[in-house]
């Protein structure tokens, strides 16, 4: 943690009355902090007798051995095995992110004008996203606009139009799937069958 967070998260606790707030001055007369742990018995295990001398120096990341007392040792293990896990939090946290085209697709979800549930949950969306193959992600957008069109016609003819569920849903439950055969412009002439297979040579 930064020094701000660990700050924050010390104060949240002194809310708390999880931790006790003790004023005191070291040697050179500084006005200093110590932090009492108050809730032992919540960690099920003995509370510590408090000792008879005042501690002079207390650190916030250090382990407590007795009520009002902090060894030096940071607890976690050894600076080496600190940095290991650290590296490997990294790398599972680049695993996990997300890719551009479903921060896309999530976007068009998210933002779309069209009555949708409430709950949304963008993890389980991706889950999903990643069972897809590649060309279904990429009609995916395709169908959302579709089944949106689709939806607005039944609702000016009156119809009954179910809400959009949530982004995991609408893909795990292939609501998608009626829209995938999308119809494609035709690029095609119209003039005659033959010349679909029309060499570079003729003219016409």
């Amino acid at each position: 943690m930064c020094r701000t967070k660990v700050i924050q998260t010390v104060e949240q606790l002194c809310s708390l009355g999880w931790l006790q707030k003790v004023n005191r001055r070291d040697e050179n007369g500084k006005k200093t902090n110590a932090y009492r742990v108050t809730v032992w018995h919540e960690c099920r295990v003995p509370s510590p007798q408090q000792p008879s001398i005042e501690p002079t120096s207390v650190s916030a990341t250090s382990t407590p051995d007795e009520l009002g007392w902090s060894t030096t040792q940071t607890k976690g293990g050894s600076p080496d095995e600190l940095e290991v896990k650290q590296t490997k939090l990294k790398q599972k946290t680049k695993k996990g992110a997300y890719t551009k085209d479903f921060e896309f697709f999530w976007n068009m979800y998210q933002s779309m004008h069209a009555e949708k549930s409430i709950s949304q949950s963008k993890k389980p969306a991706f889950t999903e996203w990643q069972k897809l193959d590649k060309k279904t992600k990429e009609k995916l957008p395709e169908c959302l606009e579709a089944d949106i069109k689709a939806r607005i016609k039944k609702f000016r003819n009156d119809e009954w139009c179910p809400m959009f569920p949530d982004c995991h849903r609408w893909i795990s439950k292939g609501q998608y799937e009626q829209f995938l055969e999308l119809r494609k412009p035709e690029n095609q002439s119209k003039l005659r069958p033959w010349l679909k297979n029309k060499t570079n040579e003729q003219p016409f």
